[in-house]
């Protein structure tokens, strides 16, 4: 049977869709993932946004989780879109919160979101590296990293961080979706790969909860 014209005009365009997709993916793909590991420019500032909403169960499922007796300090790192800020300010505990994020984007939108409680003094957010951050040794009682571990450029370095800041007798909250740990990490993806290095750095107990595909580790100092 033969082809008329259109049908061959289709098929070329289609056959140019698919080639462009192909050629795009893996760029696309990257980009994405730098995205999502540090919000920047108009992109960022969406992304962000849509983080704000987008973790708020996860965020609460992870503080329900979470003892709170004797808390006072608590840092959120990698806070995002500032839902688990928020959600930590309506707990309506005394509670001072601080906050360290490396993408601008975020620490825009987290602030406008916690606006409030960033002008009454209960909430202290900043632009800094896990691997690098500006606090003194055991700052803090609780420590939260929600969604954010397997971006960290060097994870070691950044739980070294997060010990040396935790106070004698803190907890550390791990949590994210398990897909997207199998997906951007490759050390470290397995309980049992965190739990060696967790344990090389110092940290003594590290406890698993899972629910669907949620993870929360609760790790004591």
């Amino acid at each position: 049977m033969k082809m008329t014209k259109k049908k061959k005009f289709t098929l070329t365009i289609l056959g140019g869709v698919l080639v462009l997709s192909f050629i795009l993916y893996k760029p696309l793909i990257n980009y994405l993932s730098g995205q999502a590991a540090n919000p920047r420019g108009i992109i960022g500032e969406i992304t962000t946004k849509i983080w704000s909403s987008y973790f708020e169960d996860l965020s609460k499922w992870t503080i329900n989780n979470t003892e709170m007796a004797g808390v006072t300090k608590v840092l959120d790192v990698g806070y995002g879109g500032g839902s688990n800020v928020k959600n930590l300010v309506n707990l309506d505990q005394n509670l001072t919160i601080y906050g360290i994020d490396i993408s601008k984007e975020s620490y825009k939108t987290a602030s406008a979101l916690n606006k409030k409680a960033i002008s009454d003094g209960k909430v202290k957010l900043t632009v800094a590296d896990v691997a690098d951050m500006d606090y003194g040794e055991e700052s803090f009682d609780l420590v939260y990293a929600i969604q954010t571990h397997m971006y960290w450029d060097n994870p070691q370095k950044g739980f070294e961080e997060i010990y040396r800041v935790m106070s004698q007798d803190g907890v550390l909250i791990l949590s994210s979706e398990k897909d997207k740990i199998d997906y951007h990490m490759d050390e470290y993806k397995t309980t049992a790969s965190l739990t060696a290095l967790l344990k090389e750095i110092g940290f003594r107990e590290v406890v698993e909860k899972e629910k669907g595909n949620w993870v929360l580790y609760t790790i004591r100092k």
